[in-house]
């Protein structure tokens, strides 16, 4: 969603606002992981660093983009992601407080056939 025309990026950002993207690693892309993070053998799924570099992309791209400052983020895993499996992960402002500049975000990523890999809650900080 774009922000409203006239209005500073801040307070053009509203509850409920989303972001989503869909993304299948490869078995290629997790093993050039593994190089970079310098394991010795690539591990089987989807390693959760990469799951969380999809919540990174759509807050410093998408909601509320960027000028973006990461200040909190937690997350649950409940199940692994697999090699060319399709994960869709969203972020949804859940509260801003325009005192701070501050937005809280409920993060979620989910498998094929809506399975829960990961969810959690972000805390950003945006600054335009």
């Amino acid at each position: 969603m774009a922000p409203a025309e006239g209005l500073p990026r801040y307070q053009a950002l509203r509850i409920g606002q989303r972001a989503h993207v869909e993304r299948r690693y490869s078995r290629a892309d997790i093993d050039a992981w593994a190089a970079l993070a310098g394991q010795a053998q690539a591990p089987a799924e989807v390693p959760e660093p990469l799951i969380a570099a999809l919540y990174s992309y759509l807050l410093g791209e998408h909601v509320p983009g960027h000028g973006t400052n990461y200040l909190k983020q937690r997350m649950r895993f409940h199940a692994a992601g697999r090699a060319g499996e399709s994960l869709q992960t969203s972020v949804r402002i859940t509260r801003l407080r325009p005192d701070k500049a501050l937005v809280n975000l409920d993060t979620l990523c989910t498998g094929e056939g809506g399975r829960v890999l990961c969810r959690g809650d972000a805390l950003v900080r945006f600054a335009c």
